[in-house]
């Protein structure tokens, strides 16, 4: 018996997916009319400046949708992979571990570039 049932899971899987693909395209949208002047220094200032609420929430919401609909799906990988006795628990346990690990660096990166960048200017 696992943590969470597997017909769960596919729920949010393709809950994800779908917030990926709606989120994906909102981000693309910020980059119109040109992606190559979205993307220079001075334009990723002035959002920052900014802090556009906006474009801060479709980045986080777009890193952990993905990171989740990531783990969500090796996890099922891994599962089809293994047939042992504790593999379910091992593996929920493992990606749940390494997700908080990610998370915790990405948002202590994420706040830890956003107080730089708001010493520097």
């Amino acid at each position: 018996m696992g943590m969470v049932s597997a017909s769960t899971l596919r729920k949010w899987q393709y809950l994800l997916g779908i917030v990926l693909i709606v989120v994906v395209g909102i981000h693309l949208a910020f980059r119109w009319p040109s992606y190559e002047g979205s993307i220079t220094y001075s334009a990723a200032i002035s959002h920052i400046q900014a802090w556009d609420f906006a474009y801060a929430a479709v980045l986080y919401i777009l890193l952990y949708a993905a990171l989740t609909h990531g783990l969500i799906g090796l996890r099922t990988l891994l599962l089809e992979l293994w047939h042992w006795r504790y593999a379910r628990v091992t593996v929920d346990a493992a990606l749940i571990v390494i997700g908080g690990v990610v998370v915790a660096i990405v948002g202590g990166t994420i706040a830890l570039t956003g107080t730089i960048l708001a010493l520097i200017h």
